[in-house]
């Protein structure tokens, strides 16, 4: 389950003020999404992702450190994964992001999934990530954007699988040359110093799973994401739902994570690697309070999302001009599923009939979704739905 924590539901007027600076609000949405996690725990699902975003004072997404309610809501549960979707990488320092991810590892019991973005709000990457002059995805500078991305990872991998290294790239030396370090003991112990002078680091602590938690990676159609993730072991996760374009994406996938050595079937998802589709998800125990629990969704899905252009990864075929943000588009696209657990477990079903997919990210709108709904829809798709397919 991927979640968009809003500050604020339909009841709370949600798009009609600063609710990301209303802290009752805030208290109130960490204290149901608590009730929602633990939910979900107890009915099956298998992570609780959430997305990094800053200075969203709107309060459609007040997540900026998802790592955070990661552990914290681990702490109240025992079996389900908690992860992110993802981390904006040019957001961060790498190294600082690497011990991070192996801390929370740790503190999760080995329950944490990684995702990884290269970020598409500027307010967000266009401030935290000023200092290397890198735009959004998709920017002017898409390429910078890309390369920031990728040497970030290596940084964060060379973290977890390497002891000792160095690296010396375009936006970052590890460590920088010149730096002293005269200490005896690190000398003694080959902690990485010579002559003085460190020459190697070791990040620490380790990750908890080995080499490191499982990574998921969004895309939109950037064939360099697809062949980037294949190639170093990350699952994408597509918001596409025309099953011809999924297919070849599939396809695409299963074609280059073979060139580096790593076979995988149409469809499939491992801890190391794979596919996965992104759907938006109501449930209810009529079709129209399902439908409810979807209109509600509608206050972040299209007055928010939507300005960001994700409406054209749903466009119908043969449908021309500007795609409408519209609850119907969604349903029509098969983006939405909507109903009760029996008419969404078929729908689930004819998912994996069609694609032969094994893992689905469903996005929850917490927060714009009135709190027992949210409930509702955790709890019916979990006793109902889960066990079936």
């Amino acid at each position: 389950m991927f979640y968009p924590v809003a500050t604020g539901s339909p009841s709370q007027q949600l798009g009609t003020g600063l609710l990301g600076l209303d802290r009752d609000l805030y208290r109130q949405t960490l204290a149901e999404l608590l009730e929602q996690a633990i939910c979900a725990d107890e009915t099956g699902w298998t992570s609780f992702m959430m997305a990094e975003h800053h200075f969203e004072v709107e309060g459609y997404q007040v997540t900026p450190n998802p790592l955070l309610l990661n552990v914290h809501l681990a702490a109240h549960t025992k079996r389900l994964r908690h992860g992110q979707m993802g981390l904006v990488l040019p957001n961060w320092n790498p190294l600082r992001l690497a011990e991070d991810i192996a801390v929370a590892d740790h503190l999760t019991g080995g329950r944490l999934d990684i995702g990884l973005s290269r970020g598409y709000q500027p307010r967000s990457v266009g401030v935290l990530g000023q200092h290397l002059n890198v735009s959004v995805a998709g920017g002017p500078d898409e390429g910078r954007n890309r390369r920031v991305f990728e040497e970030w990872f290596e940084v964060m991998r060379r973290s977890w699988a390497e002891d000792l290294w160095s690296y010396r790239g375009e936006f970052i030396d590890v460590p920088p040359s010149g730096l002293a370090w005269p200490h005896p003991v690190s000398a003694r112990l080959g902690a990485g110093v010579h002559a003085g002078e460190v020459r190697q680091v070791a990040t620490v602590p380790k990750p908890s799973q080995l080499p490191h938690p499982p990574l998921f990676t969004t895309l939109t159609q950037s064939p360099a994401t697809l062949e980037w993730a294949a190639r170093v072991g990350s699952s994408i996760v597509t918001l596409a739902s025309d099953n011809d374009m999924l297919r070849g994406l599939f396809q695409r996938y299963v074609e280059v994570a073979a060139e580096h050595g790593r076979d995988f079937k149409m469809g499939e998802w491992r801890p190391d690697g794979g596919v996965a589709i992104c759907r938006m998800l109501a449930v209810a125990d009529t079709y129209e309070e399902a439908w409810k629990s979807a209109e509600q969704s509608m206050a972040f899905m299209g007055e928010w999302l939507g300005e960001f252009g994700f409406f054209e990864a749903w466009r119908l075929p043969g449908q021309e001009g500007p795609v409408p943000r519209t609850l119907e588009q969604l349903v029509k696209s098969g983006m939405m599923l909507v109903g009760t657990p029996d008419s969404v477990g078929e729908q689930v079903q004819t998912l994996r009939r069609e694609l032969g997919v094994d893992y689905i990210v469903f996005v929850a709108c917490a927060g714009a979704v009135d709190h027992q709904r949210m409930l509702d829809t955790i709890q019916l798709f979990g006793e109902n739905v889960i066990p079936a397919v």
